[in-house]
């Protein structure tokens, strides 16, 4: 049976039809009532709202090489208003359009204090982010032309301490590219819960294959991955429940562990006990 999804809003109204909960989306993949969380058919509606009240995704302006300096001056243990200040003192100082500026002159210039927020902060990873910049603006100073999507992602990739999930962040923030998704852990969990990654996999070490499963979700569903990402992470935001949820659900549904083969079936005892 048929369900419609009606959504109106002070932006305008979207209505569309989708397949019967049972029926297959993707192989292993239901589409599970609109009502039923976290299926497919519920996300499609949240997705389908957003579009009317969530503004498009947008390049943010900067440079290929100002894009993978904000990214690396940011990151785990780092508040993002230093990171920001940090990119800030890097990009007035002419780091991302002239060649040549070496890791000693970069550390230097990270090493002086930074004025966030009216206040005078210390960088305290001056010395090792300040290696990493040196080590890739060679190549991103003499990039190739490329098309915004998986192909400069890829190319990202082969640099010194860029990796798919880094990566990937640079391409949307540059170019504002659906041709690659942003995966974090409540996307992962969502997608083991209705069956559409593997159990075992995880962000780091999966991150394309993951990724682009992803992508055919979204493409199934008539979403963009953008969309999918932002309905994801504003649910789990609004309601920590939720994500709990999600973690008791696959802790409880976890498959048992194989038995291990008891002693009289391997085969070399087999052997023994026949030749007695």
């Amino acid at each position: 049976m048929t369900q419609i999804v009606a959504i109106v809003s002070r932006h305008g109204s979207l209505h569309r039809a989708l397949p019967d909960p049972d029926h297959l989306l993707l192989t292993g993949v239901r589409w599970g009532a609109v009502e039923e969380f976290p299926t497919p058919a519920y996300w499609t509606q949240q997705a389908l709202r957003h579009r009317l009240d969530g503004p498009a995704p947008r390049a943010s302006g900067r440079s290929l090489a100002e894009e993978v300096g904000a990214a690396l001056l940011g990151g785990p243990g780092i508040p993002a208003a230093v990171g920001q200040a940090a990119f800030a003192r890097v990009r007035e100082r002419g780091a991302f359009v002239q060649p040549g500026v070496c890791e000693a002159t970069l550390t230097a210039w990270l090493s002086e204090p930074l004025d966030v927020q009216g206040r005078a902060l210390s960088f305290r990873f001056a010395a090792q982010k300040a290696r990493h910049l040196a080590a890739v603006m060679p190549a991103l100073l003499s990039a190739p032309d490329f098309e915004a999507g998986q192909e400069v992602r890829n190319w990202l990739m082969a640099l010194p301490g860029i990796g798919p999930k880094t990566a990937s962040a640079i391409v949307r923030g540059w170019s504002a590219s659906e041709e690659v998704a942003l995966l974090d852990a409540h996307l992962l969990r969502v997608g083991q819960v209705i069956g559409l990654f593997p159990r075992k996999h995880g962000i780091e070490r999966h991150y394309l294959e993951l990724e682009a499963r992803l992508l055919r979700l979204c493409a199934a569903m008539d979403v963009t991955p953008s969309e999918l990402e932002a309905v994801v992470a504003a649910e789990m935001s609004r309601s920590p429940e939720t994500a709990r949820f999600l973690v008791d659900h696959l802790k409880a549904t976890e498959p048992a562990p194989a038995r291990k083969a008891s002693a009289a079936r391997i085969p070399e005892q087999i052997a023994l006990v026949f030749t007695a």
